[in-house]
């Protein structure tokens, strides 16, 4: 349980870190990677907390 607050958390902040690549008009590959990478984390977390 406590990996997948961690999960959440990490993705929280890899999430606010690629909208600020986006807004600074970083490149956009730059900004799928951080992004994808977001969405995994915060799918890992949610699919842990769900399955307890």
């Amino acid at each position: 349980m406590i990996l997948a607050f961690l999960m959440l958390f990490a993705g929280g902040m890899l999430l606010g870190g690629a909208w600020s690549l986006y807004r600074s008009k970083k490149k956009w590959w730059l900004i799928a990677g951080v992004l994808l990478i977001a969405l995994l984390c915060l799918g890992v977390s949610f699919w842990r907390i769900q399955t307890g």
